[in-house]
């Protein structure tokens, strides 16, 4: 049996002093909250992502994970489900990208990229990438795709925090152990904590 709970936290400071009625009404805090920090607690390393209402178009462009000085920059990427992204060789000497799904094991693509040359890539399912050279076994990296901008992995213990959130509704988007499982969320005020155990 799962255990879902989610936990509206809101913050408000009134002044004290003689004039009372100088605090603000609850309605004028509410709206002027222009964006929240969503955090809490959920599976170990799950991907958490709020999925708004309204569709938020896909980046002009691609997203980039470049090969320079035998190193992956950066070193852990989000993307977003259908972006692009390119793998580019920036280094004047051959590479390859080997990109492997965290957990299943299962093989993505293993591609050769040439000095100053680039493969392209569209992830069109959640999940974590463990992204590789196998010619320069020292180079690492991490992707993470996911059908949100706000979206993060829970750590070791299972805390997570997503800043900078509009107010609205969503769906709480957590897959982790193969699986994905949704609810809905409504973010109000400059904080809301989830809690989900499994």
């Amino acid at each position: 049996m799962r255990l879902i709970t989610i936990t509206l936290a809101i913050t408000m400071t009134i002044a004290c002093g003689a004039n009372d009625n100088a605090a603000a009404p609850a309605a004028a805090v509410f709206a002027s909250v222009t964006s929240s920090v969503v955090s809490g607690t959920v599976p170990r390393h799950a991907i958490v992502s709020l999925v708004p209402a309204q569709p938020v178009p896909l980046p002009d462009g691609p997203a980039v994970m470049d090969q320079v000085s035998k190193q992956f920059v950066p070193n852990v990427l989000y993307v977003r489900i259908g972006q692009q992204v390119e793998f580019r060789n920036s280094d004047d000497e051959g590479h390859n990208v080997t990109v492997v799904r965290r957990g299943s094991g299962a093989g993505v693509f293993n591609v050769g990229t040439e000095a100053h040359q680039k493969y392209v890539h569209t992830f069109e399912r959640i999940g974590q990438f463990d992204v590789t050279c196998d010619i320069h076994p020292g180079m690492q990296a991490t992707l993470i795709a996911a059908p949100s901008p706000y979206a993060t992995v829970a750590d070791d213990s299972g805390r997570f925090t997503i800043p900078d959130v509009k107010p609205g509704s969503y769906k709480l988007n957590l897959t982790y152990e193969g699986r994905t499982v949704e609810q809905p969320l409504d973010v109000k005020g400059p904080r809301t904590d989830v809690k989900i155990t499994s």
